[in-house]
């Protein structure tokens, strides 16, 4: 293979002694055990996080080419079998379809409030039930244990939230601030937690003597604490910080609590807590057997979209006697998403990718659609894409972006939250910290650019748009080596339609003839090809690249991290994800750097050599001069130093001397 090279990134190759000279090392001979896994950010939220240091990036060979328009050629794929595509074998795919709504109303159930009723319909907008809501609201108001599974955006949060309000407002004499916590909601990030909480402020507005509360992390402890010792009955949290509280806040007692719910479990097992939701389970059973009502037990609800062996698990340790509701009729290692979700997936070129996914952003917020969700790998590449279309495509398109990840500002974090879901057009990049159970309204379309680790990621992306059977859009972008994962998804009964490259581009010339920018409108003008448009498109990229030291900074961050991020794919998804198959040189290109491979992890500590990046030089120390004072140490006597002895000038030696004589 001509144009092969090698990633140096913590890599051993594994036979040293073989490497010979002017012999560049096959992609075959390099193992990636030595990669130590991306930690997971354990504060709320986790989605691969990107801050991990580079130190190689080398030895790259082969000519590189520019133009987009040349047809790509893997080169791994003629050695590996790829899979073929036929129109046919999609057909034969049955999805699992779930029943949205069923046909009954909350008006109709006897242990529901009036006053409930009438807040749903004031303030949700709602007066008929959900299939999930349907099943799951006379097993939890009988009391029992339950294990709930549905599709996303199926109305989950409401199925447990409206009879925790229901049995807690029965009680007599009213509860107040000072009962104590009755109900426990335990949600994997800070956007799930904010989401649910909110939901119950609505809830609680018939019965305002109850209190709900949130704890999450990125707040003060100081106010969290106050909050605490004020009194609340509805705590919803997230796992590390009701843990922290749990053990240095003595305000924060749950002796008391009559309601446990484990929402999102599948992420919360994704995301590591599954010790920490032991502790919490382990801190409950403590405290209740030294109360004085030690005899009950609290009710414990179990939700999740998809039903792996560590949430059957879960069940096990944190469920008596559950009652499984399935709100599909799929099996255990069957996946459902909404019916009326349209589903498709791309195959492209590295080179390729960066161009089209602003082609497709533009085309179709400049129709009918307005919001639109773009997955990310890490938040370096959120950063730099944010940045690099906010500047470039500015001339093209008015359109809002917006960014999410796991390393902002909590503050941040809200805001943006808050913002897209009232925004009516926009443009969110996020990574998989916005992939569990959001509710964004309108959202229209969700591009994944990187592929998702699991079918079950897949659907729990998928799942921010189509909800409540609104009707929704998704497309994944997937590389000629990772197809073997729409066979994948196939397996779980899941249906994508494959859309040609042109398809996205194919009114390209359109848009540009409209724009207002002159050199833009020239592109379509001139009688160029198509494809020279979109490779124009291209050098526009590389081009602010080059000239925008920090937008060039942040290209390089997002590119490493984005190869670090895919050398530690799950063992189990590397048949799909092979690192192995990577042409480095096209990625950078995706990336809009013209830098080689070999110089850009080399950036942190040695800088660019070329103008570009002067910038990022270590910076020259500054020339003592003759009269400048010396350093002095902690355990320097402050005097000057001495000059050497001259053998040849003894005299000059015992002046010198005389020189240090201290006055009294």
């Amino acid at each position: 293979m001509e144009e092969s090279m090698t990633l140096n990134v913590g890599i051993e190759l594994i036979d040293k002694k073989k490497k010979r000279k002017n012999v560049q090392p096959s992609l075959a001979k390099v193992k990636l055990h030595s990669f130590k896994p991306l930690k997971e950010n354990k504060d709320e939220d986790s989605d691969y996080e990107d801050e991990v240091y580079f130190s190689k990036l080398q030895n790259y060979s082969g000519t590189e080419t520019t133009n987009l328009s040349e047809p790509h050629v893997n080169q791994v794929s003629k050695q590996n079998k790829v899979l073929d595509f036929k129109a046919s074998d999609f057909k034969q795919i049955t999805p699992v379809e779930e029943v949205v709504f069923s046909s009954e109303y909350f008006k109709d159930v006897s242990h529901i409030h009036p006053y409930m009723v009438q807040n749903l319909e004031q303030n949700f907008e709602v007066t008929q039930m959900t299939t999930v809501q349907k099943l799951s609201l006379p097993v939890l108001l009988s009391g029992k244990d339950a294990l709930i599974r549905s599709q996303t955006g199926s109305g989950k949060t409401l199925a447990y939230a409206l009879p925790i309000i229901e049995s807690l407002q029965k009680i007599r004499p009213k509860i107040s601030r000072s009962d104590g916590i009755k109900a426990l909601v335990i949600l994997p990030t800070r956007e799930l937690a904010l989401q649910s909480y909110e939901c119950f402020l609505k809830l609680v507005k018939s019965f305002a003597w109850l209190v709900p509360g949130m704890l999450v992390g990125g707040e003060k402890r100081k106010s969290e604490k106050a909050r605490l010792r004020k009194g609340i009955n509805i705590l919803v949290g997230t796992p590390g910080r009701l843990i922290d509280h749990a053990q240095h806040t003595k305000s924060l007692v749950l002796d008391s609590v009559q309601w446990l719910i484990l929402d999102e479990a599948d992420m919360l097992l994704d995301m590591g807590y599954e010790k920490d939701v032991a502790s919490i389970l382990s801190i409950l059973e403590d405290q209740r057997s030294k109360s004085f009502d030690s005899s009950t037990r609290h009710q414990t609800v179990l939700l999740s979209a998809t039903m792996t062996a560590q949430v059957e698990k879960l069940a096990g340790l944190a469920l008596v006697s559950p009652v499984a509701i399935n709100a599909s009729s799929s099996n255990e290692d069957e996946l459902v998403v909404p019916k009326s979700l349209v589903q498709s997936f791309v195959i492209l070129p590295p080179k390729q990718r960066l161009v089209t996914l602003a082609i497709f952003i533009i085309q179709k917020l400049q129709k009918r659609y307005k919001k639109m969700l773009v997955f990310m790998a890490t938040q370096a590449m959120v950063d730099y894409h944010i940045e690099l279309f906010s500047t470039v495509l500015k001339t093209i398109t008015s359109t809002k972006f917006m960014k999410l990840h796991g390393n902002m500002e909590q503050h941040e974090r809200t805001e943006v939250f808050k913002s897209f879901r009232q925004a009516e057009i926009g443009v969110l990049m996020c990574t998989d910290v916005a992939a569990r159970g959001l509710d964004l309204p309108s959202v229209d379309w969700i591009v994944q650019y990187t592929g998702p680790a699991t079918p079950a990621d897949y659907v729990h992306r998928v799942g921010r748009t189509a909800r409540i059977n609104n009707e929704g859009f998704s497309v994944l972008f997937l590389l000629d080596s990772e197809s073997q994962f729409v066979t994948k998804l196939r397996q779980k009964r899941i249906k994508l339609t494959e859309v040609d490259h042109s398809e996205l581009i194919e009114n390209w010339r359109s848009l540009l003839s409209g724009d207002k920018n002159s050199k833009l409108k020239s592109w379509a003008n001139n009688g160029e090809e198509l494809m020279e448009g979109v490779q124009k498109l291209q050098e526009e990229f590389e081009t602010a690249v080059v000239e925008q030291k920090g937008l060039h900074a942040l290209a390089t961050q997002a590119y490493t991290s984005w190869v670090r991020f895919y050398a530690t794919y799950p063992r189990e998804s590397r048949e799909v994800y092979n690192f192995k198959h990577l042409h480095l040189g096209h990625h950078a290109k995706c990336f809009a750097l013209q830098d080689p491979p070999s110089t850009i992890g080399k950036e942190r500590h040695q800088g660019f050599k070329n103008n570009s990046a002067k910038s990022f030089e270590k910076p020259a120390p500054p020339k003592r001069r003759a009269t400048q004072s010396a350093v002095v140490g902690e355990f320097e006597s402050g005097l000057k130093p001495m000059k050497k002895k001259k053998k040849t000038e003894p005299a000059k030696v015992v002046n010198k001397q005389k020189s240090f004589r201290i006055k009294k």
